[in-house]
């Protein structure tokens, strides 16, 4: 009877050993296991005069019994420590596997939202340095405005991440305008003027038919509510719902700014590019009309970088076509 329970114990202990979750418990079990072989040992030298074993005397000592709790605490210690190290390695393993499943994710998140973005560069070649430009100026104006008291607590690192990558499906929406007016080389009527304003409906529509089909909180968030509102103005006189001053949602105001300053500061074919000093002029006129306060005080801060990144782009763009983009600074 004892042979055939011992025998049922270890044949439990091999198939919870073949099942990585439930090492541990295979590990107390041992433990047991180890410390009633060393009590039935010691029985059994009892009964069979253990002074007539001389072998077991020299390792043990005379006192037979005063071996089995150091036995057992050893097995403990064995048990604990086993137990301890397969914990660490399993939440390493856990942690590494997270980590993995995070980039995956970021890049995944990366290439869906450029895959959105390259729509609207088959219209127009120029749009592909104009996305650049504006996701570094939105990140530069983020990362600024993080760093106010008012802001420190609300732009995380990873609030600026997204800044810098939904800011690209600003102009989604123009994949909806006809060329005939997306592209049309001269002024636009009234009524064209008002078909044009659709695109911020149409991006924004189209990013939250998207978004509706994935669970939790969307990565696509801060892309449509740009999508949707980057011509709100502050003073309320922007499109398409005229939302004013705070209502207007914060990525949307640095998103507005970003893309008037690229807009003034490149070649259109109504115009030529401004320069950095003209565009600011401009920009600071527009403060508290068009723009935040706030945000034009962080552009004027942070204005040798737009600069910079401004002149790194114009050689690139130079060797391309003029667009016809009537967006901007509608």
């Amino acid at each position: 009877m004892n042979s055939s329970l011992v025998m049922r114990a270890l044949n439990w202990v091999k198939r919870v050993a073949r099942r990585p979750a439930d090492l541990a418990d295979s590990m107390v079990v041992l433990g047991i296991m180890l410390a009633a072989s060393y009590w039935g040992l010691e029985s059994l030298l009892n009964v069979f005069s253990p002074e007539d074993i001389s072998f077991y005397h020299k390792i043990f000592g005379p006192d037979i019994s005063g071996i089995w709790m150091r036995i057992i605490v050893l097995c403990l210690f064995v048990i604990f420590g086993s137990h301890v190290q397969y914990t660490i390695n399993n939440r390493k393993k856990a942690e590494e596997q997270l980590l993995a499943s995070y980039r995956h994710l970021q890049s995944a998140r990366t290439a869906t939202i450029l895959g959105l973005a390259k729509l609207a560069e088959y219209r127009d070649k120029r749009t592909g340095l104009h996305l650049e430009r504006i996701r570094e100026y939105a990140r530069l104006l983020a990362d600024e405005l993080g760093s106010s008291n008012k802001y420190k607590s609300y732009i995380t690192a990873e609030y600026i991440e997204d800044t810098y990558h939904s800011s690209i499906l600003h102009d989604i929406g123009k994949v909806g305008i006809p060329d005939a007016i997306l592209l049309k080389p001269g002024p636009l009527s009234e009524d064209e003027f008002r078909k044009i304003k659709q695109h911020t409906t149409f991006g924004g529509d189209a990013i939250s038919a998207i978004e509706a089909n994935l669970e939790g909180r969307s990565f696509l968030n801060l892309g449509k509510r740009i999508a949707y509102n980057h011509h709100e103005k502050w003073d309320g006189s922007g499109y398409p719902k005229g939302l004013q001053g705070e209502s207007i949602p914060l990525s949307a105001r640095i998103v507005s700014l970003a893309d008037v300053y690229d807009a003034l500061t490149t070649k259109r074919f109504y115009k030529e590019a401004y320069s950095h000093a003209e565009a600011r002029k401009i920009i600071l006129e527009m403060k508290g009309v068009a723009f935040d306060p706030e945000i034009v005080d962080a552009f004027v801060r942070r204005e040798a970088d737009f600069d910079r990144i401004r002149a790194g782009k114009l050689e690139e763009e130079a060797v391309l076509p003029e667009p016809a983009d009537h967006l901007a600074l509608g």
